[in-house]
Formats: structure tokens, C-alpha cells, sequence
């Protein structure tokens, strides 16, 4: 599945990325990939993760990680920022139209064993964490500093939330 939503990621950026404009999304692209970097380095040390990519015999789970982060969720950035609407309305579409998106495959992923949940993280949490993401990648491209700012502050409460550790717990 991770091989199949990679290379999917190419194709959309490729078909539906507004690639003339690329530069104008760029910060918001590296945003996503930075956030999912801190999180593995924060939070999945291993014993202790809130949910991951199950890796297989084939193909690791760093290795799905580090693919999803450089090449899926900028990706995702460039197409979800692309053509983005103003009036408000249609703002709340587009961005309940990628939350459903990622929520329907994490779903999937759960279903095939390619994504596992730990320490109380559940399908209700990713799915509030997506509409909290894509509405910060969002402000993030209009008002980035402003989305830093809530981001650390999110942030710092999921992992007091979820008791997560900055030391490891091995």
C-alpha cells in the first residue's frame, strides 16, 4: 500500500499540482514535510508512538516514512494549496474533501495492517488531527507565521494529552 500511495502522489502532484506557481507553495510544501520529520523524531522512538507505517519484508517502516514525508505530504501541500478557493464555503469543501481523503485511506491502511494506532491515538484523532492540519497548512500559506505559532501550541498539548516523553522510554 505505501509503494501504491507514493507512487499516487506523483501522479496527482504531476496532474493536479499547479506546478507554474510551485515557488508560491514551497514553504507550505517543506512545512508539511518538517511537522511529520518532528513528530518521527519526537514521538515514534520506537516503544513509544502514537500511530506509524507498518513496514514489511519488502519495504521498512523508516523507508515509508521518509517517503511520505519528502515526496507524499509536499505533495499533497502543492495540490491541496493549488487553485485554492475564496469563496469560505468552498474553503470548508475543499478542506473536509482532503480530510476525508486521508481519514478514508488511513482507514484502509488500518484495514491491511500498513498503519497501527497506540497509547488511546484512535480514527477520531486523526481525523480531528487532519481538519486541524489542513486548515493550519492553509494559514500557513497566508499567514505562516501565525501557523507556527498555533502549531508549536498544538503540539506541546498532544504530547501532554498523550503523555509522550521527550526522553526515551527504552
Amino acid at each position: 500500500m505505501h509503494v501504491t500511495l507514493i507512487l499516487w502522489s506523483i501522479f496527482a502532484a504531476w496532474r493536479w499540482g499547479d506546478w507554474r506557481h510551485w515557488k508560491q507553495y514551497h514553504t507550505t510544501m517543506l512545512f508539511m514535510a518538517l511537522s511529520s520529520a518532528m513528530y518521527d523524531v519526537l514521538v515514534n522512538d520506537g516503544s513509544f508512538y502514537l500511530w506509524r507505517y507498518v513496514g514489511n519484508p519488502y519495504f521498512s517502516e523508516e523507508m515509508a516514512s521518509l517517503l511520505y514525508t519528502t515526496v507524499a505530504f509536499p505533495a499533497t501541500a502543492l495540490i491541496f494549496l493549488s487553485n485554492f478557493p475564496d469563496e469560505k464555503w468552498k474553503q470548508v469543501c475543499r478542506i473536509g474533501k482532503y480530510v476525508a481523503i486521508y481519514v478514508i485511506l488511513e482507514i484502509v491502511g488500518l484495514y491491511f495492517g500498513t498503519i497501527s494506532h497506540a497509547h488511546s491515538w484512535n480514527i477520531w484523532w486523526s481525523t480531528l488531527f487532519d481538519l486541524v492540519m489542513f486548515s493550519i497548512l492553509r494559514l500557513h500559506h497566508t499567514r505562516p507565521l501565525l501557523a507556527y505559532v498555533l502549531s508549536v501550541g498544538i503540539a506541546a498539548y498532544l504530547m501532554l494529552h498523550f503523555q509522550v516523553s521527550l526522553w526515551d522510554s527504552e
